[in-house]
């Protein structure tokens, strides 16, 4: 009987980490609200678990039988990299970086990666029509040729009503449901809830702990009036351990929309133009999904008074702004890749009498399901000492290209918002900004969409659609960085 797992807690878990857990599971379990037999028996493992984890003599033995290894950590490395090594004393504010890079440091465990279940939400209203569906149903099937043996996928359609296409099914079982994808024909509006709903129904159907469960939603066009209950049915589902990706297709879908879903599983959207290039971005996520070494990778940290967190970005295995707060959920970590995420942060003028300055620190947490203890945390304490002379030591070359194109992606999202502001002026002269720097990178083409809706600007007083989605996902898709290599930056053990 694992209790560390049963409690869901990490091996170094606080008593009151302990009573908390507990008595957060007692009020699920407990005989008095849910009296089945499995609950009961669920219930009685959860008692024995507390009542040794309570007890320091009964916990010691009970460590007694735990690995050095699992207690070491040692299968997890986090690098720092910082935009200074040494804070100057400087009247006025200032901007530091932190880029934190994550990674296993096992690369030889693929039989102990778990099993992927898989669920793929396709949009099939109205709009999807014509050649686009007719592309997306014979991708489909060729996705289903992707799921490895012991993986299972499920495929529910929408519209203004769910259909379950696949229940969920071993990839080699799934030669019958060939006819039923070439059956789904377009028709109806769009409520992704009902998709969303239906498919997280299907993960929730197996029950496995050790399994990754992700939601992959494809939509062309925009819901409305159900957002507020797909955002909470996302936040439940990620505490499930459901991670969720999205593939907006065309010009219509609504971007901000569905980012908004990704930061809060911690997950990705992408954009597309094309079933071909849906197939390659879901070939990737399947790619992914089979090497998930830890899940739901979350940063819990707190800052010195004179530091605040101004933005967060990951860099890898996928990218995507993510939500500023005193919790932040990263994403997962793959076997063999870097989970790497930077940091922007506003310092305020420091006082004269300072030496040091506690930037940031708290703890790192992820599941790790090979793990024979699933719950894994990590913590961490950065610093940087302040002084009257200007450090002049070059920053690493990582987290200088991430600075570098963070700046240019901010620019454009910028001029986005100042269109929608109505200052067509300064939005203008941020999309020519913009514009130069790609043109200095050599990125002709994108370079060309920029200065196209910079046209677009002064004589429609609007970006065009698609426009608007290049220029986002473009100098998005800038900040995917080579993976760094190991250096004398190596913050933790």
């Amino acid at each position: 009987m694992d209790f560390y797992n049963i409690l869901e807690l990490p091996v170094d878990a606080t008593t009151d980490e302990i009573r908390v857990a507990y008595f957060s599971a007692a009020k699920i379990y407990h005989p008095d609200k849910n009296p089945s037999a499995a609950d009961t028996e669920k219930f009685l493992k959860i008692q024995k678990a507390y009542e040794t984890l309570i007890d320091q003599k009964k916990r010691s033995s009970y460590d007694e039988n735990i690995s050095e290894e699992i207690k070491s950590k040692k299968s997890i490395q986090i690098n720092a990299f910082y935009s200074r090594n040494v804070l100057p004393l400087i009247e006025g504010d200032q901007v530091f970086y932190l880029l934190l890079d994550i990674f296993p440091t096992k690369t030889d465990l693929p039989n102990l990666l778990p099993p992927v279940n898989i669920c793929l939400v396709i949009d099939k209203s109205t709009s999807m029509q014509g050649d686009l569906i007719e592309k997306i149903k014979f991708e489909a099937v060729n996705f289903l040729k992707l799921i490895r043996e012991n993986d299972t996928i499920s495929i529910v359609t929408f519209s203004d009503f769910a259909d379950v296409i696949l229940t969920p099914t071993k990839s080699n079982e799934s030669g019958a449901v060939l006819s039923r994808i070439q059956s789904i024909q377009a028709s109806g509006s769009t409520e992704i809830y009902k998709g969303l709903s239906e498919g997280i129904e299907q993960l929730r159907s197996i029950q496995a702990d050790d399994q990754i469960k992700q939601l992959i939603l494809i939509t062309d066009g925009h819901t409305y009036g159900d957002e507020a209950l797909c955002m909470q049915l996302i936040r439940e589902a990620t505490e499930e351990g459901i991670s969720f990706q999205a593939i907006g297709i065309g010009d219509n879908w609504n971007d901000q929309f569905l980012d908004e879903l990704a930061r809060i599983s911690g997950g990705e959207t992408q954009f597309v133009v094309s079933a071909q290039e849906m197939l390659n971005s879901l070939t990737e996520k399947i790619k992914q999904s089979g090497i998930q070494y830890a899940r739901n990778v979350k940063i819990e940290f707190e800052t010195s008074p004179f530091v605040q967190l101004n933005y967060a970005f990951r860099l890898s295995p996928d990218l995507s702004s993510l939500d500023v707060g005193n919790s932040i959920l990263l994403g997962n970590l793959l076997l063999g890749k870097h989970l790497r995420v930077i940091f922007e942060f506003h310092i305020d003028e420091l006082l004269p009498t300072m030496e040091e300055l506690r930037m940031i620190y708290g703890s790192i947490k992820m599941d790790i399901p090979s793990n024979p203890i699933k719950k894994t945390r990590m913590y961490f304490d950065f610093k940087r000492p302040i002084s009257t002379t200007i450090d002049r030591v070059i920053p690493p070359a990582a987290i200088i290209d991430a600075m570098s194109h963070l700046t240019l992606y901010r620019i454009q999202e910028k001029a986005r918002n100042e269109v929608k502001d109505g200052d067509i002026q300064n939005a203008t002269r941020h999309l020519h900004h913009v514009a130069t720097h790609l043109l200095a990178r050599g990125d002709r083409n994108l370079a060309r969409t920029v200065l196209q809706e910079a046209q677009n600007l002064q004589t429609q007083k609007s970006f065009s659609d698609i426009g608007e989605k290049r220029i986002k996902y473009g100098t998005r898709s800038l900040l995917m960085l080579p993976e760094p290599e190991r250096t004398e930056y190596d913050y933790l053990p």
